[in-house]
C-alpha cells in the first residue's frame, strides 16, 4: 500500500465520521441519547463525530450509523437525504480493516526506514527504559544538577532540598486526578531553561504514584516505536516526555504527536508528563500562514488537548520565605539566597546558567568562544542533531579575526577551544556536553551538544546576528540531516541570504528532507527567479520528485497559472496545468480549482464543472472541526449577551480560564476574528473582566494579531507597553501612526515623537519597526540611518526588506535594484552576484 493510499483511508474513514456528526444535527436524535442507545461515553462519541477520531474498534460506529441513518429516513429536513444518499452505502467494517491495514503498513515502513537508517550506520534502535518511578533517580531523568555548597561522600550529582511553589500543588493536583480517575492525559510544564520544570515533575510524581511504572521515550522515533508495540495502558504508567519541543522537531515527531493523541482515547491509566520552552510551544502551537505548510499540524492538535502548567522563572512570596529559611542548613542553597535576592533567579543560579553565560560572553579563550558560538547559532537556526565536531571546527573560523587566525598552531587550536567548550561549570554544567551512546556506555564520539541554558538565553541574545559564511559552508559541507538542512535554508531565504538558502534546500533535498522542494518554491516565488525559464525548469524537476503528497506540485502550478493568465503566456499556462493535474492525481484537492480556472479560460467549461464538483466533494468536512466553537469563546459570548453580567463572575464564569485557553483562542481569533462579537474587547473590560481581557490581548498580540485590540480603551494596551511588552508596543506604535496619517491631511507635518520613540523601543526585538523607522529616515533623507535600520530588519529575519534596501541603494539603477532583490545578500551583507 503506498503512502498516498494510507492517508486515503484514514481520510476516507474520517470524513464519513464527520458527515454522520452533521447528520446528527438534522435528525430528531440527542447527543445523551444516542450515547445512550450505542453504549459509549459521550466524550467518545464526541470524539468520533465533531473530531473524527477513527476507534480501535468499529462496532460502535456502525451501531451510530444505524440509529442516525434510521431517524434521516424519516426526517422531513431536505438535507438528510443527501447525507442519506451519502452514507447508506458505507462497508463501514471493509473501512475500518483499511484503516487498520494502513496503519499496519505505515508502522511496517517506518520500521522499514529504520533499518535503513541503521544499515547506513545511523543510531541504533534502542528500547525505552522502563522501571518503577521510585528507581529512577534525578539525573536519569534530566534534572540539572546543583551548586553544591559541600560534596557529600563524594557524590558528583548534588540536589539541594525542594521548596515547593504554587504551582507544585497543580502538578501534584493533576496526578491524583488521573490516579484516581483513570484514563489517558497529557500534563505539560511550560518554563523557560533551568527553571526547576523537570524537578517539580520528578518531585511530584515520586509523591504521588511513587509504585507506578515510568517510561522514558528519548527520541520521536523511539514514541513511535513504543506506542506501536503493546499499549501502555496495561499497568499504571508515567510516560516521561522531558523536552517535548525537541522530539516533536525531529523527523519522526509529527508521528510521534498523532500516536500521543491515539494513546489519550485511551482507557489508560496513562499519566504523560512533559517539559517544554515557551517560544518553542508557541512555534508548535502556531497556524501556518496561508501558503505554508503545515508541519506540526499533529503536533498542535496533541497540545491542544494537553493540560498546562506554568513554571515561573522566579521564587516569591512564600516560597522565597521558605527558600532563604532552608537555605541557613543547606549549603546548596545558601550562596544562591545570598546572591538571587527576593524574586531572583534561584534556579538558573542553582543551575549555574549565569556562570555559563560569562563562561562564553569573557571568555579568555577566544578559539573556544568561537566554537561555542558557532554551536549556539547552529542551534537557534535549527539544527537538531548532535553537533559535528568537524561542523565547528570548520564554522568557528568565521567568528575570528585574520589576526586570531595567523595566531595559533592549526594543529591544536581546536582541540584547545573544545577543552575549553567542554570545561565544566561549578561541577555542575558545561558549555558542550557530551552525547550519551545510545547503545553503549560513554560518549558516542565526534559529535557534542549544546547547554539548553545556552541555546534558549545566549541564543535570544544573538537572534538578529547573521552567522559567517564558514558557518553556512561548514553546514552545507558536514551536517547529514535533511530536516536541520531544511531548517537552516529556510533561516538563510528569510535573512535575505537567497543563494546560500538555494544551496542548502538542494543538499537538504539530496538529503530526504519532504520540505525541500517546497522551500525553494517559496524562495524562488518570493524572489521572482521562477519567472526565469530556468528557474521554472529546476523548479519542475524538483517538484516531480517531491513525495509530499503533491503539496510542492500544487504550490508552483498555482504559482504558475497565476503568472501565465497574468502574462497570457500560454506556455506557462501549459506547465501549471501539467503540474496542477499531476498533484491532483497525487492527492492534493487544492489543486483541482487552480487547474479548473485554467481549463475555464480555454473554454473547457464543462469538464472544469465536473472536477469542481468531483473535488468539492472529496474536501467536504475537511474544516469540521475547526469549525467548533472554543468553549472559552463561548463563555465570553455568554457573559457579553447576559443582562445581569457583574464582575464579581470574573472568578466564577471566566477566571479559571487556563493560559492554554486563552492561548488557543487568540490563535483561533487571528484566523476567524468572528468567533467573538465586534468591539468584544471594551465591551469586556467594561463588564470588570479585566484580568481575561488583558489575557487574551497580550496572547493576540504575541499571536500577531495586532488588529484585534484596536477597539480596546487606551489605558489596558497601555498597561502593557507599561509592563515592557514588546507587541503592546508595537501594536501602541502602529495604532498612532494610522491616527496621525488619518488626521494630518495634506500637511507635512512630522511624525510624532511619541510614535518614533515605541519604535525605537519595539525595535530591538522586532523587525518591523526597524522597517518603518528605516522609511521614516528614507523619507527624511538620512540615508545612512535608513541603510542601517533595513539591513537590521534583514538580519532580523524579514527577507521582504531587502526590496526597501534595493531601492535605496540603487534609486536610479533598476537593473541593479532588480539583481539585488532577486539574487539577496551574501553573509557578511554584501550584495550577491547573479547565480
Amino acid at each position: 500500500m503506498t503512502s498516498r493510499q494510507s492517508n486515503e483511508a484514514e481520510e476516507c474513514f474520517r470524513a464519513s465520521l464527520l458527515s454522520l456528526g452533521n447528520l446528527l444535527g438534522l435528525v430528531d436524535v440527542s447527543w445523551r441519547g444516542l450515547a445512550e442507545q450505542v453504549g459509549v461515553a459521550s466524550s467518545t462519541l464526541e470524539g468520533w463525530l465533531r473530531k473524527g477520531v477513527v476507534p480501535d474498534e468499529v462496532d460502535g460506529v456502525k451501531q451510530v450509523a444505524a440509529v442516525l441513518l434510521a431517524a434521516a429516513h424519516h426526517s422531513k429536513e431536505p438535507r438528510a437525504a443527501d447525507f442519506v444518499a451519502r452514507l447508506d452505502h458505507v462497508d463501514w467494517s471493509a473501512a475500518h480493516r483499511a484503516v487498520q491495514a494502513a496503519r499496519s503498513e505505515g508502522r511496517s515502513r517506518s520500521a522499514r526506514a529504520g533499518r535503513a537508517q541503521r544499515a547506513q550506520g545511523a543510531l541504533v534502535r534502542t528500547p525505552a527504559p522502563d522501571r518503577e518511578v521510585h528507581v529512577w533517580t534525578a539525573g536519569q531523568l534530566g534534572v540539572h544538577a546543583a551548586v553544591a555548597g559541600e560534596r557529600r561522600g563524594g557524590e558528583e550529582f548534588v540536589l539541594p532540598a525542594y521548596v515547593p511553589r504554587a504551582h507544585d500543588e497543580q502538578v501534584r493536583d493533576w496526578l491524583r486526578k488521573v490516579v484516581e480517575g483513570g484514563g489517558a492525559r497529557l500534563l505539560v510544564l511550560r518554563g523557560g531553561s533551568c527553571t526547576g520544570k523537570t524537578r517539580t515533575a520528578f518531585e511530584a510524581v515520586r509523591e504521588v504514584m511513587p509504585g507506578w511504572r515510568l517510561v522514558y521515550p528519548k527520541s520521536a522515533q523511539a514514541v513511535v516505536e513504543l506506542l506501536s508495540g503493546v499499549p501502555l495502558a496495561a499497568a499504571g504508567t508515567v510516560l516521561w516526555l522531558d523536552d517535548l519541543h525537541r522530539l516533536l522537531a525531529e523527523p519522526a515527531g509529527e508521528r510521534a504527536a498523532g500516536l500521543l493523541r491515539e494513546l489519550l482515547d485511551q482507557p489508560g491509566p496513562v499519566a504523560a508528563v512533559a517539559t517544554i520552552w515557551p517560544d518553542k510551544y508557541k512555534a508548535l502551537v502556531s497556524t501556518p500562514l496561508e501558503g505554508q505548510a503545515d508541519r506540526y499540524g499533529q503536533a498542535r492538535s496533541l497540545l491542544a488537548r494537553a493540560s498546562t502548567v506554568v513554571v515561573p522563572e522566579t521564587f516569591s512570596g512564600e516560597a522565597w520565605e521558605e527558600f532563604v529559611r532552608r537555605s541557613s542548613a543547606d549549603a546548596s542553597l545558601s550562596a544562591v539566597a545570598a546572591s538571587a535576592g527576593e524574586g531572583g533567579s534561584v534556579t538558573q543560579l542553582l543551575a549555574a546558567g549565569p556562570e555559563l553565560m560569562e563562561h562564553w560572553q569573557q571568555a579568555p579563550q577566544i578559539y573556544g568562544k568561537a566554537v561555542i558560538s558557532a554551536a549556539i547559532d547552529a542551534r537557534r537556526l535549527g539544527t537538531r542533531a548532535p553537533l559535528p565536531e568537524v561542523f565547528l571546527e570548520h564554522a568557528a573560523i568565521g567568528y575570528l579575526t585574520p589576526c586570531e587566525r595567523a595566531a595559533v598552531d592549526p594543529t591544536s587550536w581546536f582541540r584547545d577551544a573544545l577543552d575549553y567548550a567542554c570545561r565544566p561549570i561549578k561541577q555542575v554544567t558545561s558549555a558542550l556536553q557530551p552525547v550519551p551512546h545510545p547503545t553503549g556506555m560513554g560518549p558516542l564520539p565526534g559529535v557534542v551538544d549544546l547547554a539548553d541554558y545556552l541555546e534558549q538565553h545566549a541564543g535570544a541574545l544573538r537572534w538578529d546576528h547573521v552567522p559567517p559564511a564558514e558557518f553556512w559552508d561548514a553546514a552545507h559541507q558536514h551536517l547529514d540531516t535533511g530536516e536541520d538542512l531544511d531548517r537552516l535554508a529556510m533561516q538563510a531565504f528569510s535573512r535575505g541570504r537567497f543563494r546560500i538558502s538555494r544551496t542548502l534546500y538542494l543538499r537538504a533535498h539530496e538529503r530526504g528532507s519532504a520540505d525541500a522542494v517546497e522551500g525553494l518554491c517559496f524562495t524562488y516565488t518570493e524572489t521572482g527567479r521562477v519567472l526565469t525559464a530556468d528557474g521554472r525548469e529546476e523548479l519542475a524537476a524538483l517538484t516531480r520528485g517531491a513525495d509530499d503528497r503533491g503539496y510542492s506540485l500544487w504550490y508552483l502550478g498555482s504559482t504558475l497559472a497565476s503568472i501565465g493568465r497574468y502574462q497570457s503566456d500560454e506556455e506557462v499556462c501549459a506547465l501549471a496545468a501539467e503540474l496542477l493535474a499531476e498533484s491532483f492525481d497525487a492527492g492534493h484537492v487544492d489543486a483541482a480549482f487552480s487547474l479548473a480556472e485554467l481549463w475555464e479560460d480555454s473554454g473547457h467549461h464543462q469538464d472544469a464543472a465536473r472536477l469542481v464538483a468531483y473535488a468539492r466533494q472529496r474536501d467536504e468536512n475537511s474544516v469540521a472541526e475547526a469549525a467548533v466553537v472554543p468553549a472559552l469563546a463561548a463563555r465570553i459570548k455568554s457573559v457579553l449577551s447576559a443582562v445581569d453580567s457583574t464582575p464579581d463572575q470574573d472568578q466564577s464564569v471566566l477566571g479559571h480560564a487556563s493560559h492554554h485557553e486563552v492561548t488557543a483562542l487568540a490563535h483561533r481569533l487571528r484566523a476567524d476574528p468572528s468567533l467573538l462579537p465586534l468591539g468584544w474587547q471594551a465591551r469586556l473590560a467594561g463588564l470588570g473582566y479585566t484580568k481575561v481581557t488583558e489575557m487574551l490581548l497580550r496572547a493576540l498580540l504575541d499571536a500577531g494579531a495586532t488588529t484585534a485590540v484596536s477597539g480596546l480603551a487606551a489605558k489596558y494596551l497601555a498597561r502593557l507597553v507599561q509592563d515592557g511588552c514588546v507587541a503592546a508596543q508595537m501594536t501602541q506604535a502602529l495604532w498612532r501612526l494610522k491616527q496621525w496619517k488619518q488626521t494630518r491631511g495634506e500637511t507635512t507635518q512630522e511624525v510624532p515623537p511619541e510614535v518614533l520613540d515605541l519604535l525605537h523601543s519595539a525595535s530591538l526585538h522586532r523587525t518591523e519597526a526597524r522597517r518603518l523607522l528605516g522609511q521614516h529616515a528614507s523619507i527624511a533623507g538620512d540615508e545612512v540611518k535608513a541603510e542601517m535600520f533595513f539591513r537590521g530588519a534583514v538580519d532580523g529575519g524579514d527577507y521582504t526588506v531587502v526590496h526597501d534596501l534595493a531601492r535605496l541603494l540603487h534609486p536610479h539603477s533598476p537593473v541593479e535594484e532588480q539583481q539585488l532583490a532577486r539574487c539577496g545578500l551574501e553573509a557578511d551583507g554584501t550584495p550577491s552576484t547573479p547565480w
